[in-house]
């Protein structure tokens, strides 16, 4: 559970410095549970013949964000982060 916490930390920090990785997360954290359930599946249709090590770093990212609605929980600590590197 920590360790997924830091994940979640280390992908909202990345946000910061990178407006690609802030559109996916932010468009992620804006979908229905339908679309989620949607894009998940396409995502791992997506995945299943890829097996680069950019593939599998991107296949881990976009699992862990697809699942428990880190999307949102990534948003919430982009906000805290953000608030903190402005004082």
């Amino acid at each position: 559970m920590e360790e997924r916490l830091e994940e979640l930390k280390a992908i909202a920090r990345a946000c910061i410095t990178d407006e690609r990785i802030y559109e996916i997360v932010y468009s992620i954290s804006q979908m229905s549970q339908e679309d989620l359930q949607q894009f998940r599946s396409k995502v791992v249709s997506y995945f299943m013949t890829k097996n680069s090590p950019e593939d599998m770093e991107a296949y881990k990212f976009y699992k862990i964000i697809l699942e428990d609605q880190n999307a949102r929980k990534v948003m919430e600590f982009y906000q805290e982060i953000k608030k903190e590197s402005e004082r």
